[in-house]
């Protein structure tokens, strides 16, 4: 009796002690959720929103209508030997891409909500033409398509060998006498597209190709299938510009629709997003006329692209181990050694072009027609068209004032309706014996898109150019001591275009500058041009426009239009001082300390909200008032931890703040990692395809329409949208950039960024600046170019959206500008986008990487404002910062720049939502702490009742 007494009171304690730990561990989870990583969890798990509430039924209904409007007008037309529009009943669906279609791309651009989306057997069944049931099953293995940050580039089409049975070429003939092809390539985050298929290709010969090439199943699939059906018809459904040589026919003539051995019709249908598929079947059946126009130019073969030797892995072969803090990795490189001479400006400069294939043939002195297949803004349409030039500013003399206006009278001379545009281009004279500024033959200068024509109406467009836009930068010093634009002396030419080659018949003017015109002041002339006139900045800048990026030119010898020299990239050895720059990339120092600084104030009761300062300028004396009252801890934490959103600050109102993702849905990037769905939105065609569309009205209603969902889903930050330039057509993320030109990007981006910031949301253009690879960009990428072509082409999308959009945030880029990381560069941050653009604002890292060069402290003392880090994967705080006035001070810059921004947003006048996470962890926690206490309480008070008996007997 007395051992089970023994036993029973050695059980009773162990419960006790175990009941200890549990509530121990209990109140450990609880200072780690609501403490130590409170704000990450915020952040993962977002205030629930009613899906089925009219705010969000309402914006899916608004986004499904306006992503289709957006396919509608973006889908190219690239070929049509009379077979479209086309009244068949019934259709063969060919390739991979037509059972799992590319409808975006992955990574932050990508989304993880699928229920939207309709693939081409849906599309075309809904639209009463039935396919094939039989061919479904040779591509029954395809992928998933789901969003991740892996893209698997290999291409599964399947071999000639598939198609039996009731799915032989035969039998599907018999079904019907027309095929649809989709050929699909991918792109994404992270992930640059391969130049080299070896790593993704079974057989010899596909691993000498290239991704943007047939495979050779499917250059048989489309042997067969010309040989086989009188109407093929091709759909290409990639945000890469891809080698289309096959779509040619064969004998150069066009084919007669009822006969085989050609292709009949090609549509570039880019990604369509969830829903439009519905919209390239709608174009094929003619319920709507294609009206869009490229966005990047299509040459036969890759390697005619100046870019295409500077692309890619380059590495300092010196450099590894020298950055602090990370494993060992080197420093990379990438060269724009190809200058202005990007895209279509290249062929449209040159006249004869040499170049030696991948397979080392050597071809030299071909003409345009024989390297490009299909010019930058090239389309088709249903309809034709005929231009009258009705208005134009008179030929002459003109200044940096002078503005040229040119109205044409566009009818529809067919005989169905339809959409034209009208392009205008520019040429800049070119001085070869005297500054050698580089000028492209020809250079977006306008566009304008009509209204829907119907057959035999005219409508009017007019489009405005003003001369002071046609400057060039002389990034060479050869009129001022510190660079400058400069409209240089001769004759400008102004010529309205159909695409970046065919001009229009009598609609060429031409106008003269008499001497040259430096926007600078004449005390930076360098005398070179005795006659040149000064006249201070450009009306749109607020400081004179001057080099900042001397030493991010590097040692490249840049392409000149007088040789073409192209220099193919290669590993190189980092100089000294290189070497140095990377060792000290986290290094903070004591420069911007004025030990005359007085420490700002902390935690004042001043009674000013962040809602009082919504509409009030950056420099209302208000502000400081509202400063006053933040802490210093309060600062650090939103300044180091702004990923996915910001915590909310009682004591100025500001409330939970939640941004995401990406350029062509509100998605949370965490879902592709989880495998999970936060956010049930809409993906809207890519913005390669919006700006396809040529077309800002259509850019409006999707800015309109995600900023509609953004609200409804209770988010008020926008990663997007993505400004960076079709540098190369290999790059990862030009689904998710809109051109190769920087105007067309600029009108979208600034559009975009427009309309999205009056309805309340604040959108991150990005990446900022010169992002224009994957490969390696967040390993020390040093990004080498020319001020002018960062000035002509990469910044100006970004500065239009500063300038005409009233852009109120900014997301840095990951890579270097020289050797300088772009998210602490003063000379791009300070310099040039705050001091010389005028932008107010945040500008947000990318995120936090702790690979060796990014650190909050060193972006704010460049002129940046916060972190992109969710406080979970490392922090860079600003721990150096706080510890003096100086620092102090400039962190209070940096968290004006940032309230400014939420300030100007719809989210101060809402209520705040709760974490979802919050009121179950604290269910469960107090549950635990009661089961903690009674059990310990019962077991205590049973011992003691026990040991009262035993005493008492």
């Amino acid at each position: 009796m007395a051992e089970k007494k023994r036993s029973a009171g050695l059980w009773r304690r162990i419960l006790i002690v175990f009941l200890a730990i549990i509530a121990v561990i209990a109140v450990i989870a609880d200072v780690l959720a609501f403490s130590v990583f409170s704000l990450s969890l915020d952040k993962a798990f977002p205030g629930k929103v009613d899906a089925s509430s009219s705010a969000v039924t309402e914006a899916r209904r608004n986004a499904l209508n306006v992503a289709q409007t957006e396919e509608n007008e973006g889908v190219v037309l690239l070929k049509n030997d009379g077979v479209l529009p086309t009244d068949i009943g019934k259709v063969n669906l060919l390739g991979y891409g037509a059972y799992n279609p590319v409808y975006g791309g992955s990574g932050s651009g990508g989304s993880s909500y699928t229920a939207n989306r309709t693939d081409f057997v849906t599309a075309f069944e809904q639209a009463g033409i039935k396919v094939n049931p039989d061919i479904k099953s040779v591509y029954a293995n395809n992928d998933s398509g789901k969003n991740t940050f892996e893209v698997d580039f290999s291409i599964p089409e399947a071999g000639l060998s598939s198609y039996t049975g009731n799915a032989s070429f035969e039998r599907m003939r018999d079904y019907s006498d027309t095929a649809v092809v989709v050929i699909s390539r991918k792109g994404g985050e992270g992930n640059d597209l391969p130049t080299d298929m070896s790593q993704y290709s079974k057989t010899d010969n596909d691993k000498k190709r290239h991704y943007l090439e047939l495979s050779e199943a499917e250059e048989a699939l489309m042997n067969k299938t010309k040989e086989t059906f009188k109407r093929v018809i091709v759909l290409i459904n990639a945000g890469n510009a891809m080698e289309l040589g096959f779509l040619d026919d064969a004998d150069g003539t066009n084919a007669k629709p009822d006969s085989t051995g050609d292709i009949d019709a090609a549509l570039w249908i880019g990604d369509p997003g969830d829903v439009g598929t519905k919209s390239v079947v709608n174009i094929l059946k003619g319920e709507i006329n294609p009206s869009g126009r490229l966005a990047d130019i299509y040459p036969y073969a890759v390697e005619t692209t100046p870019s295409y030797y500077n692309f890619g892995e380059y590495r300092y072969t010196n450099s590894n181990d020298c950055f602090k803090d990370f494993d060992s990795h080197p420093a990379y490189l990438v060269n724009y050694q190809e200058g202005v001479y990007i895209g279509y400006r290249y062929y449209e400069t040159r006249t004869s072009y040499d170049y030696t294939t991948r397979e080392g043939e050597k071809r030299t002195g071909l003409t345009y027609d024989d390297v490009v297949q299909f010019p930058f803004g090239y389309g088709l349409s249903y309809t034709t068209f005929d231009w009258k030039v009705t208005d134009v500013t008179e030929q002459g003399t003109i200044d940096q004032h002078s503005k040229i206006s040119v109205t044409i009278d566009v009818t529809n001379t067919g005989k169905v309706a339809g959409k034209d545009v009208v392009e205008l281009y520019y040429g800049a004279p070119y001085h070869k014996d005297g500054s050698h500024i580089q000028k492209p033959g020809a250079v977006l200068g306008g566009f304008a898109k009509t209204e829907e024509i119907q057959p035999g109406e005219t409508k009017s467009v007019s489009i405005d150019i003003e001369a002071s836009d046609m400057a060039s930068y002389d990034s060479l010093k050869y009129y001022s001591s510190t660079g400058s634009y400069v409209m240089e002396q001769g004759d400008y030419t102004i010529s309205l275009r159909h695409d970046s080659h065919t001009a229009a018949k009598n609609a060429t003017f031409t106008y003269h500058v008499p001497t040259a015109i430096v926007f600078n002041d004449a005390k930076a002339s360098t005398g070179k041009d005795p006659s040149a006139k000064y006249v201070g900045k450009r009306d749109s800048d607020k400081q004179t426009a001057e080099n900042h990026f001397d030493d991010a030119a590097g040692d490249v010898t840049y392409m000149s239009r007088d040789d073409w020299a192209i220099v193919p990239g290669s590993d190189a050895e980092a100089t000294d001082e290189q070497l140095a720059a990377f060792k000290s990339a986290l290094t903070v120092g004591t420069d911007y300390i004025d030990d005359s600084d007085k420490a700002p104030t902390f935690g004042a009761k001043n009674g000013v909200k962040l809602a009082d300062m919504s509409g009030k300028s950056y420099d209302d004396e208000d502000w400081d008032k509202l400063l006053d009252e933040l802490t210093l801890d309060d600062m650090n934490t939103f300044l180091s931890k702004n990923g996915w959103g910001a915590p909310a600050i009682k004591s100025i109102g500001k409330p939970q703040t939640y941004d995401m993702d990406g350029p062509a849905a509100l998605s949370y990037v965490f879902d592709a990692f989880m495998g999970t769905t936060t956010y049930k939105t809409l993906s809207y065609p890519a913005e390669v395809v919006l700006a396809a569309t040529w077309n800002t009205d259509v850019a409006k209603d999707f800015a309109e329409s995600i900023a509609k969902e953004a609200r409804a889903w209770h988010i008020s930050g926008w990663y997007a949208p993505g400004a960076n330039i079709h540098r190369n057509a290999f790059a990862g993320r030009n689904f998710e950039y809109y051109s190769e030109d920087p105007l067309l990007s600029g009108a979208m981006a600034a559009t975009v960024t427009s309309n999205v910031t009056k309805n309340g949301i604040y959108a991150y253009l990005k990446h900022f600046a010169l992002n224009e690879q994957e490969t390696q960009r967040h390993y020390g990428l040093c990004t080498w170019a020319s001020e002018q072509a960062m000035r002509e082409i990469y910044f100006k999308p970004f500065e239009m959206s500063v300038k005409q959009g009233s852009a109120t945030a900014i997301m840095s880029s990951y890579n270097n500008i020289g050797t300088t990381w772009a998210g602490a560069s003063s000379a791009l941050l300070t310099a040039t986008l705050r001091n010389e653009w005028g932008f107010a604002g945040t500008v947000l890292t990318d995120n936090l990487e702790l690979h060796g060069f990014m650190n909050t402290q060193k972006a704010l003392l460049a002129g940046g404002t916060s972190t992109l880090s969710n406080g979970m994967g490392g922090i860079s705080d600003c721990t150096d910062l706080m510890k003096t006035a100086s620092g102090q001070k400039i962190m209070r810059e940096a968290a004006h720049q940032y309230l400014y921004t939420v300030a100007n947003s719809y989210i101060v006048g809402e209520p705040d939502l709760t974490p979802v996470w919050r009121m179950p962890a604290i269910i469960g926690s107090v549950a635990v702490y009661v089961l903690c206490t009674a059990g310990i309480f019962a077991l205590v008070v049973t011992g003691r009742r026990k040991r009262t008996t035993v005493s008492v007997k």
